[in-house]
């Protein structure tokens, strides 16, 4: 019997100097792998509070500590495609032989929380896909509950014309999708910056 949904959270195998790249400028590479290692746990945590079934996607494997921690609840498995656009595809086709909807999310986005997923499982009653747009002109989530693999081809990955892209393959293929309201995610500099401003005592964001 198939799940309602899953929720398949997509992670880089934490390496020093592999994570973060883009953070190494603000934080060096010694401190780009802890903060990853944050926003892992952290999305992670979220996702559990959700109720909704929860696996990692992995695009390696090796032993590091926190994740031996989440595998004891989480189970894990390895994302396989050429780009991040084949890994999703994959991911999502893979979700469907388990569930009925089929959620993808990064590990950046520390401000997507229970409300916006619960706002997502909703709008898959009625739409085959459903994003949260991201600030960067990309996504932080896409749902779905069919296999369209036109909105993860051709696109530029990490420019600002994914989502835009992604919308044109939409309509194209005459789906139903749902955008909900913009989010950030933690990529930059400056999105370092504006997390720590929004949320001073990161991790704890009480």
């Amino acid at each position: 019997m198939k799940l309602d949904c899953i929720v398949i959270q997509f992670a880089r195998f934490p390496k020093l100097g592999g994570v973060k790249t883009r953070l190494h400028p603000e934080l060096g590479k010694e401190g780009c792998l802890p903060f990853y290692l944050e926003l892992v746990r952290h999305v992670h945590d979220q996702v559990k509070q959700s109720g909704l079934f929860h696996v990692i996607a992995l695009d390696d494997t090796g032993t590091d500590p926190l994740m031996n921690e989440l595998m004891k609840t989480t189970p894990m498995i390895l994302q396989y495609g050429n780009d991040l656009g084949e890994r999703m595809h994959n991911a999502i086709a893979w979700g469907l032989t388990k569930a009925n909807k089929v959620i993808v999310i990064g590990s950046d986005c520390v401000v997507l929380n229970q409300a916006h997923l619960k706002a997502v499982v909703n709008e898959l009653e009625d739409h085959s896909h459903v994003f949260i747009p991201a600030e960067d002109g990309g996504y932080v989530l896409v749902a779905a509950t069919q296999s369209y693999g036109d909105i993860f081809t051709n696109i530029e990955w990490g420019t600002d014309v994914v989502m835009e892209k992604t919308k044109a393959a939409i309509m194209a293929g005459n789906k139903k999708a749902a955008y909900l309201p913009l989010l950030w995610d933690v990529d930059r500099p400056e999105d370092y910056r504006r997390l720590l401003e929004q949320f001073p005592n990161w991790p704890n964001l009480n």
